[in-house]
């Protein structure tokens, strides 16, 4: 299965990246800079772009099967980076007749249903006075996927971390509670494994542990 990953060049996405080749998929790897490509294995193919950019984003796609996106906010990025990126992805998705897609956001896109934790509630409650704007991409880039013809899954983590520990297993809900800390490794692993899985689809689930 060839798939592609946009936002390849973040910390997330370098592990996603080398997770999929390993699980022995055929990956594009979307970047915005060269200088990540060192990190990458061989094999890769490197696509070089603007997610902003609708004619770079269809490129990319191009014979592909599968999607991930783990684009998130820099210094100076759009404050609906997430959004428009993800509009990009979806519109170029139905013109190549790809259904496929998983994203990766905050548990600040709530969904009906869910139970958050306290701890949940108050991180995000501090996010949400300190910088409201990506609260409301992941919301707005929710919404994109839920209107979109595609066969989309959002997972939903509460904070991301760096661990070298081998990620053997996880835990996945429909709402929670999230745990407080989840590995970029175990993500890489989730994202993988859900690609070619339809138990998500068309659901946002929370990982749980």
């Amino acid at each position: 299965m060839k798939i592609c990953i946009f936002g390849a060049d973040g910390r997330t996405g370098v592990e996603v990246v080398n997770y999929a080749k390993q699980q022995g998929f055929d990956v594009t790897a979307f970047v915005y800079s060269d200088a990540i490509n060192k990190y990458f294995p061989n094999g890769v193919s490197i696509k070089k772009g603007d997610v902003m950019n609708y004619e770079a984003v269809l490129e990319a796609l191009k014979d592909s099967q599968g999607v991930i996106s783990v684009v998130g906010h820099i210094k100076g990025s759009d404050a609906l980076m997430q959004t428009k990126g993800i509009t990009n992805i979806v519109r170029a998705m139905e013109e190549l007749g790809i259904k496929r897609v998983l994203s990766l956001t905050g548990t600040g896109a709530r969904i009906e249903g869910d139970t958050p934790s306290i701890i949940d509630k108050v991180l995000n409650y501090i996010v949400g006075i300190i910088d409201p704007e990506r609260i409301n991409d992941g919301v707005q880039h929710l919404k994109i996927l839920q209107n979109s013809h595609s066969d989309w899954t959002v997972v939903r983590v509460l904070k991301l971390g760096d661990s070298n520990i081998e990620v053997v297993n996880y835990k996945l809900t429909d709402g929670g509670p999230a745990e407080l800390q989840t590995s970029r490794k175990k993500i890489a692993k989730i994202l993988i494994d859900l690609i070619s899985n339809d138990t998500y689809i068309k659901k946002a689930p929370v990982v749980s542990g």
